[in-house]
């Protein structure tokens, strides 16, 4: 089935004159991995521990970190320029939900001090603003069933951002000494976030396939992984989908296809807060923090479907969620009492 699905959707991107076949094998190959991953995940037990699970989450989490601060280093060293440090967006934000909701209070300072490092070192509006979200997604999970934990979750906010918001104003002017480039990327950008042309950019193309929808109702295959040039008659249309995996998925499917996807994604996002409801058990709330997770930075990440690690990594939580969430009794019972 797996070979059959990258044929077919390797068939019909082929149809598009704009690409070769050598530029769409790359994508193709990123889609192969992602659905070896899913499949893995979803039919073994490669994740039902949760502790090997949190060590292997934490080992990722500073492999990143040892490759941002190296990366740092080499740019430097190569002259000073705009750059940002591909990370693992889907187990380094997990280890940080499974300390949250796993783990003791006293593990939170590991999140306070070597999240905030690696946000910095990935020098990326996005990789903060995942963390962000995951880190406040999972306190809310946390307290819905201890309502104990709400002093601990709104302290440790709140002197978190106290604390790092003065760090990062107060820091400016050194990083402003050590890289014009960074500091383009850490506060000019963070300033005139959503004002910015990059940004603007991003929102564009949103504008333009909604406003060209039509283009869209049919799938079109994998794209190529090149860059055409703005002489292309096909410029627009085929651009859209750069900077966001939502607007690539768009392409590829097209909308009708598209959107059964996204109505399974949320329902199963749905079912997990359902079955964490019902059962109180941990995992489930892990599972809809990292859905939620993904499905935002699927907005602001083309590299969810053209990194091959992140794809592979991304697709293989995807099939460890549906393995565990596989709407028990527990979701029948649920809508039984509304009915």
């Amino acid at each position: 089935m797996v070979i059959c699905f990258i044929a077919t959707w390797f068939l019909i991107g082929s149809l598009n004159t704009s690409y070769s076949s050598s530029a769409i094998f790359p994508i193709a190959r990123c889609f192969l991995l992602g659905a070896i991953g899913f499949v893995l995940a979803k039919n073994n037990n490669l994740f039902n521990n949760i502790d090997n699970l949190y060590i292997f989450s934490f080992g990722v989490f500073i492999g990143d970190l040892i490759n941002a601060y190296f990366r740092m280093n080499i740019v430097q060293l190569m002259g000073d320029k705009q750059y940002a440090v591909d990370i693992n967006i889907i187990f380094s934000v997990l280890w940080v939900i499974l300390t949250i909701l796993y783990k003791r209070p006293i593990y939170l300072l590991l999140i306070f001090v070597l999240v905030p490092i690696l946000s910095f070192l990935s020098v990326s509006r996005g990789i903060t603003t995942f963390f962000i979200f995951a880190t406040v997604l999972s306190f809310i999970l946390k307290v819905m069933y201890d309502k104990r934990k709400i002093i601990l979750a709104i302290g440790f906010l709140f002197i978190s951002f106290f604390i790092l918001s003065n760090l990062y104003m107060s820091s400016e002017e050194a990083v402003k000494r050590f890289s014009p480039s960074m500091h383009f990327r850490l506060y000019t950008k963070v300033k005139s976030y959503g004002e910015n042309n990059i940004d603007a950019g991003r929102l564009s193309a949103y504008s333009y396939a909604l406003d060209n929808l039509d283009y869209y109702i049919l799938p079109r295959g994998f794209l190529g992984k090149v860059f055409l040039s703005k002489l292309d008659k096909n410029y627009e249309a085929l651009m859209t989908p750069w900077d966001s995996a939502y607007m690539e998925l768009l392409y590829t499917f097209g909308f009708v296809l598209l959107s059964v996807f996204v109505f399974i994604y949320l329902w199963k996002l749905y079912v997990c807060l359902i079955l964490y409801v019902e059962t109180k058990e941990l995992i489930y709330a892990v599972s809809f923090a990292m859905l939620a997770t993904i499905f935002l930075e699927c907005f602001f990440t083309y590299g969810m479907i053209r990194s091959p690690f992140t794809v592979f990594c991304s697709a293989g939580i995807l099939g460890f969620i549906w393995r565990v969430a596989d709407e028990p009794e527990s979701v029948a019972q649920y809508f039984n009492r509304l009915i």
